[in-house]
């Protein structure tokens, strides 16, 4: 499961390691948290955490499970579907709070990371220690799992409210129809009557 890049960070101090971090992919970033956090509380929380990786791949609509941080308007349409909704505001406090972004940033994205780690109020020193990369390949490929798993049902989601849109069309467009004839009849039936009267 772990392959060789995960195992270590580009950077020659932490900050430079949490940017390289902030680079990888969402499930990266989601594998390198859970493994940073296993043991305190993250095994707890990995299913939650594989539903972000997922929300974020179908928000991100030009690199998908490829990309690695969300615009920020994706940003708090992400927060909404987790019912965390903040202004503009009190999300750039809330990502400053972690002390992984500098008082004058304006970050153009949001990386899963930063999200993570005021989400778990955690130190981002503590996430970038390589040492905390164990090896807990059996509760890492059950997460994978379950990743695959909400991946697949988001798919199945998708594919089932793309139907529901499409019949519903279908419905409105039969029902205008059937006012129509209905409004068309109505018409006929007063043209005849006003000729009967005549």
């Amino acid at each position: 499961f772990f392959s060789d890049h995960m195992a270590k960070l580009a950077g020659a101090n932490d900050l430079e390691k949490l940017h390289s971090l902030c680079a990888k992919t969402y499930k990266e970033q989601a594998v390198w948290f859970l493994n940073s956090f296993w043991e305190e509380f993250a095994q707890k929380e990995a299913e939650t955490i594989w539903n972000y990786v997922g929300t974020n791949a179908e928000l991100d609509l030009e690199n998908h499970a490829d990309g690695c941080g969300l615009d920020e308007m994706k940003a708090h349409v992400f927060l909404e579907k987790f019912d965390e909704t903040l202004t503009v505001r009190e999300m750039r406090a809330k990502l400053r709070s972690t002390g992984a972004i500098g008082e004058a940033e304006r970050p153009k994205t949001v990386p899963l990371t930063h999200f993570l780690l005021y989400k778990y109020a955690v130190d981002w020193h503590t996430l970038t220690d390589e040492t905390l990369q164990g090896d807990n390949k059996e509760e890492m490929a059950k997460a994978e799992k379950m990743l695959e798993e909400v991946a697949a049902a988001v798919k199945q989601s998708e594919s089932k409210a793309a139907t529901a849109r499409k019949a519903l069309a279908e419905a409105q467009s039969a029902e205008n129809a059937a006012k129509e004839r209905e409004s068309e009849a109505v018409a006929s039936e007063n043209d005849a009557v006003q000729r009967e009267n005549e």
